[in-house]
């Protein structure tokens, strides 16, 4: 398995347990009352870590550890097809550089642009230094100098069509795998995962809107292809305390 798909896996399974802790903590806290009556700062963090010890399930957080590292790499090469399918970003040459005439034997100009500069300026007597003007070839005499002028411009069309790609297909493929699967793993029939996602569908998808197309503008315009795994990782770990708190028992497709 390519090294940058193990990297990415193992990030995500990483912050996907945080998460879940942090969701598992927040439920502890919220769902007992002596916490939320209390005043005592003393009395609050007794109840607090007590109701941890009783309620806290790491068999829950190993779920979602695992079911990080199942769809990782799937996810990884969706985002690779949609980069590799429809570029955010060509090329273009700076107007007016890199272009040069090729001169002839007799110092005339053959009217092919070889992009490193003039080359009857190069030589000087006008056109004596006929050797070099039969072994310029079209590689630019200086490749980082031409390079460094090269223009990166967005492809708005391309990045479009990956939005709306990554929003609607992607995202309604992760959402019934992900309230499907962790129902799978947490020991649900097979028979129930029909209504589970009915369910949870929408709430989540409804959820979702409010975040991800904003990070996924970000991640299509200006943030880097090989970073684009890290920076979503990262949302991820505030977007997986709320799906933890939606999927958990109780929870119904909502944050309560």
């Amino acid at each position: 398995m390519d090294s940058a798909i193990i990297r990415a896996s193992l990030t995500a399974a990483t912050l996907s347990g945080i998460s879940n802790c942090l969701a598992q903590c927040i439920t502890c806290f919220r769902s007992n009352p002596q916490i939320q009556t209390s005043g005592d700062v003393v009395t609050v963090l007794t109840a607090f870590i007590s109701a941890v010890q009783n309620d806290f399930d790491p068999n829950d957080t190993l779920r979602y550890v695992l079911f990080s590292l199942l769809v990782c790499p799937p996810n990884y090469l969706w985002q690779k097809w949609l980069e590799g399918k429809f570029p955010g970003y060509i090329t273009e040459e700076a107007a007016g550089e890199g272009e040069e005439k090729v001169l002839d034997q007799n110092g005339s100009s053959t009217g092919r642009d070889t992009g490193a500069g003039s080359l009857k300026k190069r030589m000087g007597n006008g056109g004596t230094d006929n050797k070099e003007a039969m072994t310029e070839t079209s590689t630019p005499s200086n490749p980082a100098k031409a390079a460094g002028k090269a223009k990166r411009k967005l492809n708005a069309v391309n990045t479009c069509i990956k939005f709306l790609l990554d929003q609607t297909l992607g995202a309604a493929v992760n959402t019934v795998v992900f309230i499907a699967g962790i129902a799978l793993l947490r020991g649900a029939s097979l028979d129930s995962l029909g209504q589970r996602v009915q369910e949870g569908f929408w709430p989540m998808i409804r959820a979702g809107q409010k975040l991800w197309p904003m990070v996924s503008v970000a991640q299509f315009t200006v943030v880097p292809f090989e970073w684009r795994t890290l920076v979503g990782s990262c949302v991820g770990l505030v977007w997986g305390v709320i799906v933890s708190l939606m999927s958990s028992p109780g929870g119904k497709g909502k944050v309560e």
